[in-house]
């Protein structure tokens, strides 16, 4: 399984800049005020706020309406060998729109080993024999936020990612933060990968994390022409908590 937030609020913009101009600031924001990307072995959020999609606008400023509502939150992360394919690590609610939970350092029997660590969280760059982590005996996981469940298949189908867009009127951008754990301080590298059938670039990256949980930020430019790149760094940029579609 592999469990992600579907974008759905950047392909939808994404699809009206390629036919018109966004209506949106014509350079990009100024540096993004950001906080640690580091958490140690306890990952908590305290009362932050919810947003929800507005797929009635084509203005990045009117993207997002608040979510006021009450909802209970599962912390799952992925593994393909248990029935269903996740594990609930954590919990946590949504109360009067503002989110809460936390989650502890992940146990032996919550982690991927390095090989599937690397396919399931950055499947985009694998399989190009140019993506390792070092040490090769490092174990971790992602968590995703769920919402709600399918029920006549129990997997998610709805879940929140913090998440953040800019653009010009030739550009838009969408920030992706995901919650990582590894077992040891590492470095996870990969070379460029470039599908110029899709026009697609996946930019080289090395990430160095330490052991415990981190955040990273994965970016997606895409232009008029049809181009777009995609880039990953550690990072905690200001951005979002947007309650959406998971794809699995």
């Amino acid at each position: 399984m592999k469990t992600l937030i579907r974008n759905t609020v950047f392909f939808i913009l994404a699809s009206i800049i390629l036919l018109s101009a966004v209506t949106c600031n014509d350079t990009p924001p100024e540096e993004n005020n950001t906080v640690s990307a580091y958490f140690g072995n306890t990952l908590s959020v305290t009362a932050e706020q919810v947003w929800v999609p507005n797929y009635n606008t084509g203005k990045i400023s009117e993207l997002f309406l608040k979510f006021d509502d009450n909802c209970n939150v599962d912390v799952i992360v992925i593994d393909n060998t248990n029935n269903p394919p996740f594990h609930i690590v954590g919990t946590g609610n949504i109360e009067e729109g503002k989110l809460s939970f936390s989650v502890n350092k992940l146990t032996e029997n919550y982690l991927l080993d390095g090989d599937d660590l690397l396919f399931y969280c950055f499947n985009e760059w694998y399989g190009n024999g140019n993506i390792t982590v070092n040490p090769s005996d490092v174990k971790g996981n992602l968590i995703t936020l769920v919402t709600q469940y399918d029920d006549e298949i129990s997997m998610p189908s709805e879940g929140i990612i913090k998440e953040g867009f800019y653009g010009t009127r030739t550009s838009l951008t969408g920030e992706y933060i995901y919650y990582i754990y590894v077992d040891a301080d590492c470095t996870i590298s990969a070379g460029e990968v470039e599908k110029t059938d899709l026009h697609y670039t996946f930019n080289s990256f090395a990430l160095s994390l330490k052991a415990g949980w981190n955040s990273i930020c994965k970016s997606e430019t895409y232009t008029t022409t049809g181009d777009s790149s995609y880039s990953i760094t550690v990072d905690n940029p200001e951005s979002r908590w947007l309650k959406q579609e998971i794809r699995n």
